[in-house]
């Protein structure tokens, strides 16, 4: 009855949906491509079973709305508009204005560095542990994203990094985290499952932290309590 209506010329060996697909073809406008787009998709749901349809949904749609959630964490981060760099900030732990600051010690500096995404507060021989970075044991590296560095008489705030100044790593080991058991379980279902994981990790010895001072004018006062 349905093929005399739609005028579908039903073959021998076809299902309705191919013989429906078939009558679309012929067509060239904007509502038979929609027609045979969706015709095309009810066929493919037809043939595949039911148990594969549920599969390829459980990994697909949690795809799909990632996806969705990026494009629109970018349009979103695409309107804000760029924060222009400055100059960094110095401020003095003095009561009154002095015209020079003391050169303190390598033990007495510390700095606020960015690596990986995460911010540290490091010292002089401090250990970090960080996600996996692609340098070899024993390598020695620069790192320039110095956000604040901090002395006992005075402090230089990154606006927002700190010029002229870096912080020397070595790599001291390549390891993994300790494990991680993932277990699931549904109810009445009979389902248990375990899986381990172990991140891997790179182990990080802050060797030196340089920076530099220049004659400027301080921008803030702090009383020594």
């Amino acid at each position: 009855m349905l093929g005399r209506i739609l005028k579908i010329p039903i073959r021998w060996g076809y299902t309705y949906h191919q013989g429906k697909i078939a009558a679309f073809e012929g067509r060239d406008t904007e509502w038979s491509r929609k027609d045979l787009k969706e015709a095309s998709e009810i066929h493919q749901e037809v043939q595949q079973d039911r148990t594969l349809q549920k599969l390829m949904h459980a990994w697909k749609h949690p795809l799909k709305l990632k996806q969705e959630y990026k494009a629109r964490r970018v349009e979103r981060e695409s309107k804000i508009p760029p924060m222009p760099e400055q100059e960094s900030k110095l401020v003095v732990h003095s009561q009154v204005p002095i015209t020079s600051v003391a050169t303190p010690r390598d033990d007495q500096i510390f700095a606020v560095v960015r690596l990986a995404g995460l911010q540290y507060k490091v010292t002089k021989n401090d250990l970090i542990i960080a996600e996996k970075l692609p340098y070899e044991v024993g390598q020695q590296f620069t790192l320039d994203s110095v956000m604040l560095v901090g002395t006992p008489s005075y402090t230089l705030i990154g606006r927002p990094l700190v010029e002229k100044a870096q912080v020397y790593m070595t790599v001291e080991e390549q390891t993994l985290s300790e494990k991680l058991i993932v277990f699931k379980k549904i109810r009445r279902k009979h389902y248990k499952k375990q899986k381990g994981h172990r991140q891997e990790l790179t182990i990080l010895r802050v060797e030196k932290i340089e920076h530099e001072v220049e004659d400027k004018q301080a921008s803030l006062f702090i009383p020594v309590s």
